[in-house]
């Protein structure tokens, strides 16, 4: 059972801000690196997968991406809402590690860096309360695998991401007792409260 502010103990938020057409945030990405990119589906991978799959060919033209750093901003933002619940609001920077392998693949990092200027490739970001906020330089680091070089570019593009909460939070309508304090002149001042809480 959740608790709420009548019950005391800790808070989980009764809900929070999902993604469009609800995907995970690694789907989420997935898909606008797809789009951004022109590469096909299948060749737009998580990195760090369970069971990874098997490295395409080394003339196809693929890239990988994966979360490596998420950055909250210093303070939320937090609002008492009509009914008492509680509006939780912070901003996060997503750091994205991209790879591009194949062999156009400063072709693919160029198209994908420069894709984040154009105001239509931004919907989706919009639409998922997320900001393009810049990318790093495009690096070119090859790896040694079976004996043989193949070549990779890497580049990290950095992501703005608002987070929502309501925690269930109940407001305070009214209660009741006594407050007892002593005047300057030593008189003794009682004032009677009642007071409930709504739940």
């Amino acid at each position: 059972m959740t608790n709420t502010s009548a019950t005391g103990g800790y808070l989980v938020p009764t809900s929070s801000a999902a993604l469009p057409g609800g995907l995970t945030l690694n789907q989420f990405i997935h898909n606008v690196l797809v789009g951004i990119s022109g590469l096909d589906n299948t060749l737009v991978r998580p990195s760090w997968q369970i069971e990874p799959p098997k490295y395409p060919a080394i003339d196809v033209n693929w890239m990988a991406f994966g979360i490596n750093t998420i950055t909250p901003d210093a303070n939320a933002f937090v609002q008492i809402n009509n009914d008492g619940s509680e509006s939780f609001q912070r901003h996060e920077m997503l750091e994205i590690g991209l790879s591009f392998y194949g062999p156009e693949l400063i072709y693919y990092s160029s198209l994908v860096r420069d894709g984040f200027q154009t105001t239509q490739n931004l919907e989706a970001l919009r639409a998922a309360n997320m900001g393009f906020t810049g990318v790093g330089p495009q690096q070119r680091v090859p790896d040694l695998l079976n004996e043989r070089w193949v070549n990779r570019m890497t580049m990290s593009l950095f992501i703005r991401r608002q987070i929502q909460r309501v925690y269930p939070v109940l407001a305070l309508v009214s209660a009741n007792g006594t407050i007892h304090t002593v005047l300057s002149n030593g008189d003794d001042y009682n004032l009677n409260f009642l007071a409930e809480e709504e739940i």
